[in-house]
């Protein structure tokens, strides 16, 4: 059998492979462009996540704090709604013991009252 000679290319072939291997550059470069957007993107969305996730530990921490001085505020009104039952009680003893001065007083009066009267009508 023969062997197969290769003969040389034509001018038209020469022309058709370099505007293929054009369009193979222009391609190559427009999947590194593509790539190195895909790069950009997911820094991007790295740092988003990155941030959403600083966010939500903050927020993890401030409704910690929250329950926190809320907790703290129930105890707060619970003394002072115990000082307010003390003083209270407090006040209703100082009330009973002024009635009972004041009868005291009254009494007292009565007998100077009494004395005096008894006194003038001996005169």
């Amino acid at each position: 059998m023969g062997e197969r000679v290769d003969k040389p290319a034509s001018r038209e072939d020469l022309l058709a492979a370099w505007r293929a291997a054009e369009r193979d550059t222009i391609a190559a470069r427009n999947a590194a462009s593509v790539a190195s957007l895909s790069l950009a993107a997911a820094e991007a969305a790295d740092e988003a996540a990155t941030s959403v996730e600083e966010a939500a530990h903050a927020a993890e921490q401030a409704a910690q704090r929250a329950r926190e001085a809320a907790h703290q505020a129930r105890r707060a009104a619970e003394h002072a709604a115990e000082a307010g039952r003390m003083a209270f009680a407090s006040a209703e003893g100082n009330e009973a013991r002024a009635g009972v001065e004041v009868e005291k007083a009254e009494t007292a009066e009565a007998a100077a009252r009494d004395a005096y009267h008894e006194g003038i009508a001996e005169e």
